[in-house]
């Protein structure tokens, strides 16, 4: 399992996100895509659990292993009932955002593809507005930062 360093500590989700209020779970990401060398997931929620932030780091062998994961993982967003992409602008070449209504639950996720990481990071009870998006986004820049940063020194 990656260290718990590699994800971005609540105090930087809640910066974003103000209503998050406490890490509810930490563990291996058990929806890695091919064969991950290493994960971490960790699940953020505000106080009655009706908002949930899902964000997970997955590293790979080598940057075309992570690339190839991370190309299975948009196709298989696509694939789900009522998912449909979201433009954004400035979401870089690397990334893919999404969202998909169920249940009368809305998820919002985003992937990018890192170098030999591809960070996750899907929101749940989160309407899919612009301004929701784009703190998504920058969110995943800061996270994709912490991650490259926590993979240097503990290697």
């Amino acid at each position: 399992m990656l260290p718990r360093n590699v994800v971005i500590p609540l105090s930087t989700v809640n910066h974003f996100f103000p209503e998050v209020t406490r890490e509810a779970s930490t563990g291996h990401n058990l929806t890695g895509i091919a064969n991950p060398k290493a994960t971490r997931s960790i699940i953020y929620t505000n106080s009655d659990n009706g908002k949930k932030m899902t964000i997970t780091v997955d590293q790979y062998p080598t940057a075309t292993d992570a690339s190839s994961a991370f190309q299975e993982a948009v196709a298989k967003s696509k694939t789900v009932p009522g998912f449909r992409p979201v433009r954004a602008e400035n979401l870089g070449e690397n990334a893919f955002v999404g969202t998909v209504t169920q249940g009368g639950e809305t998820h919002i996720g985003l992937g990018a593809l890192h170098g030999v990481l591809i960070v996750g990071i899907t929101l749940a009870g989160y309407d899919s507005t612009q301004e929701n998006i784009a703190k998504l986004i920058s969110l995943t820049r800061e996270q994709e930062r912490v991650a490259e940063t926590a993979m240097d020194r503990n290697e």
